[in-house]
């Protein structure tokens, strides 16, 4: 079980958020570290802001539609890449790039192999893996 105080910077209130890293499948170099993500219940999918997909060398392997705010595209392509959040397993999950995000989010697709515990009051997020 991992528990920690949480607070997004440059954020009024505070946001569950865990440093991650993303790799490519097979590959033990990140091509992302150390980044503070939110977690959004509301993303089915973990989203990449569009400044790293260079950086990311991924492959496509599918598509599918998305809508972030007033953006919308019908076949938005989907990624795999291993990601690690703080002290939790990795796992690898579909990740997708948008063009509308400033920071990375962690959707339900990572949040599914966790049972999350929010204490608001406390600002205290735990999580117990699956």
């Amino acid at each position: 079980m991992m528990k920690r105080h949480y607070h997004l910077r440059d954020n009024e209130e505070p946001i569950p958020a865990l440093y991650v890293e993303l790799t490519r499948p097979g590959d033990k170099e990140p091509f992302l570290k150390d980044v503070l993500a939110p977690l959004d219940t509301g993303a089915p999918l973990t989203a990449i802001p569009s400044k790293y997909k260079d950086a990311a060398s991924l492959k496509p392997h599918d598509f599918t539609p998305v809508r972030h705010g007033g953006y919308y595209e019908d076949r938005c392509p989907m990624y795999l890449a291993r990601v690690i959040a703080e002290d939790c397993k990795p796992q690898t999950v579909d990740v997708i790039f948008l063009p509308t995000l400033q920071q990375p989010v962690i959707g339900r697709n990572l949040m599914r192999y966790w049972h999350t515990i929010l204490d608001g009051p406390e600002g205290i997020l735990e999580i117990t893996e699956s």
